[in-house]
């Protein structure tokens, strides 16, 4: 299907420069831009560049190539999005009631999940706008169809951020739909898609694509078949596949985005999920793995020298985080009691957010977790520096921290911004309050920051600029 230009004369002349935002967490996946100089404060109407409706539902976040901003969204679907934290509380209290176990499920399913059955169709979208001035330039439909799988209701069929390489626009629905790639005015090239696959719980599709050496590198980790495989980013043919089925986990399905890991020695793509951190050589080859991972959701960071990694929990007892040392082979896993090893720098068996993905900034970790209780470690030691609930109490973060000009911003649920220095204690800088829920992270480019609510698109800046 042809893409639908919106009101427009006229594209932008495109360019293929490196993209300031490229993918989920920025250049690099470090979520870091020290030359952009996003605001301080904002609210709906201070510091606002400019603000677009996004149609349909998603929290895939912004990325920003040239002078186009793009996500996706997906219409259809009949629950609506919740903030807050969905642990074991009303597993609990429905069992306190002395209901038998398969009611539970029963009502705990129809509170948090919409299954398959529920669903008639769902239009999965791509979106572009104009990023100086936010106007739409043009919305392409992707794919339309009744979903394979469920979603969790804070979850939605179009969490996957897109990537770019400056050239084309790399669009993924999650593998039970398919990865699309298009240009950067909208026309499709290719799409890969593959035999659907069952998720744990039915809570649906989160790791988004990434794009390094002319490879669009995608996960699949499920109920089923699992894999990570690279495709060539021009046409879409697949130049490896290697699989992950037989990785043995108790949770077998993980939302987790692959990292490129470039050190002086190789450059390698890390994946977390089923139970394991695995590491790839550029030619699909195992490189070594670690044990001890939980439901993976966070993606790695990278400083120092090191590579971090983790997953999370619901509970705050099981959150491993490692510190990895370049050059490993074989199983790197520490035997039980051990807190490092020949290729395990340090290791904190609770220090791992549960839904977003840890922050290396300036010689420091921070790990903020989604009941709002950041950690700070020194990046080097693993030692614990400080620890804070961000915002004070009732703030609860599913997005990931971004860092520029030595700043931290930390966006909320409910759509707030707090901003705090990067720095041996916490200093709050500003709280910026846009009322509406957030899930998605924020990217960074030039003097500006964009940020996605559930309805909106904002690009924010400061009005002298």
């Amino acid at each position: 299907m042809r893409p639908t230009f919106l009101g427009l004369l006229f594209a932008p002349a495109l360019f293929a420069a490196e993209p300031a935002w490229p993918q989920f967490r920025g250049p690099g996946g470090v979520a870091v831009a020290d030359d952009a100089r996003p605001p301080v404060s904002w609210s709906p109407t201070q510091n606002v560049a400019w603000v677009a409706e996004v149609p349909g539902d998603g929290w895939s976040s912004p990325i920003v190539a040239g002078h186009r901003v793009f996500v996706t969204s997906a219409r259809g679907g009949l629950k609506p999005a919740q903030t807050g934290i969905f642990g074991n509380d009303y597993v609990a209290e429905l069992q306190k009631q002395g209901l038998p176990d398969e009611e539970v499920n029963k009502r705990v399913i129809a509170r948090d999940i919409e299954l398959s059955r529920e669903v008639e169709e769902v239009s999965y979208l791509v979106h572009a706008y104009d990023a100086q001035t936010g106007k739409p330039l043009w919305q392409h439909e992707a794919h339309r169809g009744k979903p394979f799988g469920g979603r969790h209701r804070k979850n939605t069929y179009a969490s996957e951020t897109p990537a770019t390489d400056g050239e084309r626009l790399y669009a993924s629905f999650g593998a039970n739909v398919g990865l699309f790639c298009l240009s950067l005015d909208g026309q499709v090239l290719w799409r890969r898609t593959w035999e659907p696959q069952s998720i744990y719980l039915d809570f649906g599709t989160a790791s988004s694509p990434v794009v390094h050496g002319g490879c669009v590198y995608v996960q699949r980790d499920c109920e089923g078949e699992s894999f990570l495989t690279a495709l060539d980013a021009k046409t879409g043919d697949v130049k490896w596949t290697a699989s992950r089925t037989e990785l043995a986990a108790k949770v077998k399905s993980g939302w987790a985005t692959p990292f490129v890991w470039v050190t002086p020695e190789r450059t390698e793509i890390i994946t977390v999920g089923r139970g394991l951190v695995v590491s790839y050589g550029l030619d699909g080859r195992e490189l070594w793995r670690l044990r001890g991972m939980t439901q993976a959701t966070p993606s790695p960071a990278a400083g120092a020298g090191l590579l971090f990694v983790g997953s999370g929990s619901q509970g705050e007892n099981n959150r491993p985080l490692y510190a990895i040392k370049p050059g490993a082979t074989g199983d790197i896993s520490l035997a039980e009691g051990q807190t490092s090893g020949p290729f395990v720098a340090w290791f904190q068996p609770r220090g791992t957010p549960y839904t977003g993905s840890p922050l290396y900034y300036r010689e420091r970790l921070y790990s903020l977790n989604d009941t709002g209780m950041m950690q700070v470690f020194a990046a080097a030691t693993g030692r614990e520096l400080y620890r804070e609930r961000v915002g004070g109490t009732g703030n609860t973060f599913s997005s990931s921290p971004v860092a520029s000009a030595g700043r931290i911003y930390a966006l909320n649920e409910n759509g707030t911004t707090i901003v705090f220095s990067a720095g041996e204690t916490y200093a709050e800088l500003g709280r910026n309050v846009l009322g509406e829920m957030s899930l998605a992270t924020p990217a960074l480019a030039g003097s500006s920051l964009y940020l996605r609510t559930k309805t909106k698109l904002y690009r924010l800046a400061e009005t002298a600029l």
